[in-house]
């Protein structure tokens, strides 16, 4: 099939971006006071994984491997590793949130705080150079875990130096006590995103897509990741639109992919455009959820021909009728106009996708206010998704579906959702293993927390809700992880069809996390700019051709992949404000010298300069300092042409002399500011013209004059002359005979 006519039967899908996998598994343990660690002292990394990804049975060894890393900076010396256990079981997401936080760790040395932690095991530690690693097997005997009800519980290990504990590291292991009342299976939402790369622009070139969708590329190997399995895919509009934007120069790798897409059996749902930062959004003022307002920039209507899925076919010309069988029958010639140029897509037809849902906000973890919600919903975005982190309510624990004031919010497991995210971040066996035992563990309690409150469940148990980072996430484990969690008794996957079916039954009140005072700077300076261009803009025939490009840009600064790169960020947002100022600047008129006016009526002249790609019209608007000087028409219009300059004549009338300032300011014809006022001096000096009038006059009448009268002169002088000559010589004058009288002969 043509790439071009398959191109727009695909909806929009999206591009998996390269993230950075950097969570951290272990947690160093709080030092007391007596007892602090000297700052210059190795930095040690403890990971601890039991066997079975954390599942234990009665009569069964409990199998231990602790992974010792050294990223430096000195050697770290021998000591001796302490497994320890917590015999109360860990009933609720707080306790396990705090248990694998570090509280209620042992102070300064290796006995524990808490009179529930009981060593279950030690062994000897060897030291460990510089930027390497080592492992410890430990095994566990199963009397000496002497555990009761069903459930998960803490396991922790700590590497001991000299009677002091250097490091610390929790994960949990769960009791599966066959014959102990196990809770039914909770079924497991998991979210993960789809997103595009940072970047300062509102669309992906073409070269990247093709890179990106290789048989090799990131957005091949993210897709093969969540493609037909029990996930949800949030996906980012950018890149869909990115390709179809390209219309029939799309890569063929691109095209194929959006159609791997649209066949996948998965939910899916829309991030906003690029995965703009909703939340801070809000905080820095935004009228509502930005979204993109046209992408006519970016499209070439000759890359649509043949495109016929999007684009209405041109009407076939017509012959007039003619008389059945008459062979001399000729075809009328067409008056049909010339047959318009190929159509390009519009805005809808660019992002349309067949979504399971559309109203559900995501933001990123961690950036929510109360407030933020309503301004969601305003939007139409009425449900949002909250990590349980940021949530508290009445009674423990809370639904995977609550209110929060008039707002739906599901409700995001905090500790279920970092085991997965931790598990696929891991670069070792061991620190993959302790994720998936805290995985194990935090699954448990959700499901046994389903016997205390029957909201939020059904036939199959408590519904959970887990969502991968988008700004740290590799998919790569992603179905070695979902394996493990499926082979749990207590849990399984299920579809966000089941959460969305869902009816909030609990009221829970939103813990404030506002974004940093500087990032909510720099959004409202990139605001600010974007309103100042919408204004300016309708010095356009088209003004879309520059907002649309502006809004798609200041997208791609607001993505959520760009929060792990602050610098870089604030490198692009400084970017960004300087091209604002010079598309600003760009329409202006050019300064010249003072003029002098010398008649009452004239028009001034002056010169105007665009330096945009497209043609812009404008107002010229004048106004004097002073009645010396009337203007007769206070607004011309003058259109000049792309990156040109044009000339204006502002027709004026002196009233009297002396200098005048004429202020000038360049307005859109909706009457937009475009540029400030310009001031022009023009010495007035209008009665020369009357005076020169008058001399000229006179200097005629002069000259005129003189010749008469000289003409007068020289007659007379020769009259004068031929009369002396006559006196002188009589017989040779001649009497002139009388009138009217006839000679004689």
């Amino acid at each position: 099939m043509n790439p071009a006519r398959r191109l727009f039967r695909v909806a929009p899908a999206i591009a998996a971006s390269a993230l950075i996998a950097g969570a951290v598994f272990a947690t160093p343990m709080a030092a007391s006071a007596t007892d602090a660690p000297d700052p210059a002292a190795p930095t040690v990394a403890l990971s601890i994984a039991p066997a079975g990804n954390g599942v234990v049975t009665p009569g069964a060894d409990l199998a231990i491997t602790v992974e010792i890393a050294n990223p430096g900076p000195d050697q770290v010396a021998d000591g001796t590793i302490d497994i320890v256990l917590d015999r109360s079981p860990l009933t609720s997401a707080t306790a396990y949130d705090s248990w694998v936080a570090g509280g209620g760790a042992a102070d300064g040395d290796a006995a524990a705080a808490d009179e529930d932690l009981v060593t279950l095991a030690t062994a000897a530690s060897p030291a460990v150079p510089l930027g390497a690693t080592h492992s410890v097997q430990l095994t566990v005997p199963a009397d000496q875990l002497a555990l009761g009800d069903w459930g998960s519980y803490g396991l922790g290990a700590r590497l001991t130096q000299g009677g002091a504990v250097a490091a610390e590291t929790r994960s949990t292991i769960v009791w599966n006590d066959p014959t102990a009342d196990a809770p039914p299976a909770a079924g497991v939402t998991v979210i993960a995103p789809l997103t595009s790369i940072a970047s300062t622009t509102g669309l992906i070139q073409a070269p990247a897509l093709e890179t990106f969708t290789s048989d090799t590329g990131v957005l091949t190997r993210e897709l093969d990741a969540v493609i037909d399995r029990p996930v949800t895919i949030a996906v980012d509009p950018r890149i869909i639109v990115s390709i179809r934007a390209l219309g029939s120069t799309a890569p063929d790798s691109a095209v194929g992919w959006l159609e791997r897409l649209e066949a996948a059996s998965n939910p899916i749902i829309p991030l906003t455009f690029a995965d703009s930062d909703i939340a801070a959004e809000h905080q820095a003022g935004a009228p509502g959820v930005l979204a993109p307002t046209s992408f006519a920039y970016a499209l070439d209507p000759a890359n649509f021909i043949g495109v016929d899925e999007l684009i209405e076919p041109t009407a076939t010309p017509t012959t007039s009728p003619s008389a059945p069988g008459d062979p001399t029958a000729t075809p009328a010639p067409s008056t049909d106009p010339t047959p318009p140029p190929p159509a390009v897509p519009t805005l809808e037809q660019l992002t349309d996708w067949d979504y399971t849902s559309t109203s559900i906000a995501w933001p990123r973890t961690g950036s929510v206010v109360a407030a933020d919600l309503p301004f969601f919903s305003q939007s139409g975005l009425t449900t949002s998704i909250i990590d349980s982190s940021q949530l508290s309510a009445e009674g423990d624990p809370l639904d995977a579906v609550v209110s929060v004031g008039d707002q739906t919010a599901l409700v995001a497991d905090h500790g279920v959702s970092a085991a997965i995210q931790d598990a696929l971040a891991a670069n070792s066996d061991a620190r993959r293993g302790q994720a998936l035992s805290q995985l194990s563990g935090s699954l448990a309690i959700a499901a046994g927390a389903g016997r205390a409150t029957d909201a939020g469940s059904d036939a199959s148990g408590r519904t959970v809700l887990a969502v991968l980072d988008r700004t740290a996430m590799n998919l790569t484990d992603l179905d070695q992880v979902l394996g493990a969690l499926q082979s749990l008794p207590w849990a399984g996957t299920a579809p966000l069809q089941n959460l969305l079916a869902q009816t909030p039954r609990q009221a829970a009140t939103l813990i404030d996390a506002p974004e940093s005072a500087d990032r909510i700077g720099q959004i409202q300076r990139l605001l600010g700019g974007s309103g100042s261009i919408d204004s300016f803009s309708s010095v356009l025939a088209d003004p879309q051709v520059l907002t649309g490009q502006n809004r798609a840009d200041l997208l791609a600064l607001l993505s959520n992949s760009w929060v792990p790169n602050e610098g870089g960020w604030n490198v692009a947002v400084q970017g960004s404000v300087d091209a604002t100022a010079k598309t600003l600047g760009s329409v202006q008129m050019i300064d010249g010298s003072n003029i002098n006016l010398l008649s009452n009526q004239a028009p001034l002249p002056v010169t105007l300069s665009n330096e945009l790609p497209y043609p812009v019209t404008v107002l010229v608007h004048v106004t004097p300092s002073n009645g010396r000087l009337l203007v007769e028409q206070n607004d011309v219009e003058v259109t000049i042409e792309a990156t040109s300059r044009k000339g204006a004549q502002i027709p004026v009338t002196a009233v009297a002399n002396g200098a005048v300032t004429l202020n000038i300011q360049l307005l859109s014809p909706t009457g937009v500011l475009i540029s400030t006022p310009s001031p022009v001096v023009v010495n007035v000096s209008a009665e020369w013209e009357t005076w020169g009038t008058v001399l000229f006059g006179v200097l005629v009448v002069i000259v005129f004059g003189f010749g008469i009268v000289r003409n007068i002169l020289r007659r007379r002088k020769k009259r004068r002359t031929d009369d002396a000559a006559a006196a002188e010589n009589p017989e040779n004058a001649v009497e002139a005979p009388d009138a009217g009288v006839t000679p004689h002969e």
